[in-house]
């Protein structure tokens, strides 16, 4: 059987021209999207380029994985161009309900329609939109060269970026939300298009889904990026993570679990044929650190074509 281990190519990373780049990597919880999301931000700060990390999933070790706690706020990694950050709900939800209290504030002298609007912020539905305009700030903030979305497990990705036609419908349902709103109602919205618009743009987004040499996570992936494309979001590439190193069909265990995952890889390859199927092999220790991760981008990456700015 022939072993293929492609990297990454850099060109799906890095900026192309005077654009800036949106990476994301998606992928169902556990297959390894945040040390992969990780190595690629360090990629990126180590050829030049500003770039900031992003989590989004509440359940992601970005701060274990480079040392050094990450919050609401971006902080940088050493000297380095790589800075981190995480969306927190609560944080975000009390950001929101502040931004808009104050605006309503300092427009309107109606303290009836203030009073119902602050109810109306008390709805379930309001921490995921505040999580989402955290959210759209980091997509179109033209503050790096390179951000990195560390996502939500699958189908909270795919919730988060369909999010925007789900809140234009719930603010036809907003009796607080009357013609004497209407501007900022259009102002959001036009943000939220502005951010889809920049997520379909394949020279702005990178579209990479991270998963296993295995049949549900595969299936799981397939079936979310089948979401994405009716929603005119292209997935560039798929990272296989994982996958055991060719020295492995020296023992008969591991020798056929490797033929079973090449065997995921050459399907995935036959049904990709326009995506890139990079593979990362299973490493024999925890990527912990900027040193260890480095050393993983060597093996997963590509060197880029162009010098290092």
């Amino acid at each position: 059987m022939h072993f293929n281990y492609d990297k990454l190519p850099a060109d799906l990373l890095l900026p192309n021209g005077s654009k800036r780049r949106r990476v994301f990597l998606a992928g169902k919880g556990g297959v390894g999207k945040t040390t992969l999301a990780s190595t690629v931000a360090l990629f990126a700060a180590d050829q030049g380029y500003k770039t900031l990390l992003v989590t989004t999933d509440p359940a992601a070790h970005t701060g274990n994985v480079f040392e050094q706690v990450v919050t609401s706020a971006p902080s940088r990694v050493l000297d380095s161009n790589l800075w981190l950050v995480r969306i927190d709900p609560k944080a975000a939800y009390e950001a929101y309900r502040q931004q808009v209290l104050g605006s309503l504030g300092e427009q309107f002298s109606d303290t009836e329609t203030i009073k119902r609007v602050n109810e109306e912020l008390n709805s379930p539905c309001t921490e995921e939109v505040a999580v989402f305009q955290e959210f759209l700030d980091y997509v179109l903030s033209n503050e790096y060269d390179v951000t990195v979305f560390d996502t939500a497990p699958t189908g909270h990705t795919i919730r988060l970026l369909q999010l925007s036609w789900d809140y234009e419908a719930e603010l036809e349902h907003k009796d607080a939300f009357t013609a004497e709103t209407a501007a900022l109602d259009e102002a959001q919205l036009g943000r939220m298009n502005a951010a889809i618009r920049t997520l379909q743009d394949e020279a702005e987004t990178g579209m990479l889904f991270v998963t296993l040499p295995e049949s549900t996570p595969i299936a799981e992936m397939e079936r979310a990026i089948a979401d994405l494309e009716r929603t005119n979001i292209h997935t560039q590439g798929i990272i296989v993570n994982q996958v055991l190193p060719e020295e492995a069909t020296t023992s008969p265990l591991f020798g056929k679990r490797l033929e079973l995952q090449m065997r995921h890889i050459q399907r995935l390859r036959e049904h990709n044929a326009d995506r890139t199927i990079a593979v990362a092999t299973l490493q024999d220790d925890e990527i912990i650190g900027v040193k260890m991760l480095k050393q993983f981008a060597m093996q997963v990456i590509e060197k880029p074509k162009e010098a290092i700015r």
